[in-house]
């Protein structure tokens, strides 16, 4: 039940059917290519940079603070990261939606995920016609300017394994583990 449930919060568990309230299961997303022109065409609409950084739920780490609302994040090497995003792009069911959500500037990259559940992504723009939400808001709590990086295993080992708990965003981040464990992902 636990793991439906996680499944199912990563964006790859079942869907309920049109039915009951799902999406038209004859929607069809877009390859990556025209998906991701549409994601940097409304960056750089917001006048954001252009340029991609993708995490994964392992990625980011919460950082305790006075507003609980700061993270830290473990960029992947960015070849890596973008081979591990089309393939969970290529995965996830057009039946359920996605938010592509920018949750960070970083050395002129946007620090981009997918999010199996839309949580407050809704707000921003929805593409009726691929299921996908993107929210590239720069509103408060959005795309924040108070996060950091960790290069280094041991520091970031520490901070995954102290982090507060509390519900955000980037729990709904699709997970590198269950895209191993679900559709056999490869490094």
């Amino acid at each position: 039940m636990i793991m439906a449930w996680l499944l199912r919060k990563w964006g790859l568990g079942k869907d309920k059917t049109a039915a009951t309230g799902g999406h038209d299961p004859a929607i069809r997303r877009p390859d990556f290519e025209t998906m991701f022109v549409f994601w940097t065409g409304l960056l750089a609409e917001r006048g954001l940079p252009q340029a991609v950084r993708w995490v994964f739920h392992e990625d980011f780490a919460r950082v305790p603070s006075a507003r609980d609302w700061r993270f830290s994040f473990r960029l992947r090497p960015a070849m890596e990261a973008d081979r591990i995003a089309r393939f969970a792009y290529a995965h996830l069911d057009p039946k359920k939606p996605l938010a592509i959500v920018a949750y960070a500037v970083d050395d002129g990259s946007v620090v981009t995920g997918f999010q199996g559940d839309v949580f407050s992504a809704n707000e921003d723009v929805y593409r009726d016609d691929w299921n996908i939400y993107f929210d590239a808001r720069e509103t408060k709590g959005m795309i924040s300017s108070d996060c950091q990086f960790v290069f280094d295993d041991v520091t970031w080992a520490r901070m995954r394994a102290e982090q507060p708990r509390y519900l955000s965003e980037l729990d709904y981040l699709v997970s590198v583990d269950a895209l191993r464990r679900q559709f056999g992902y490869r490094d």
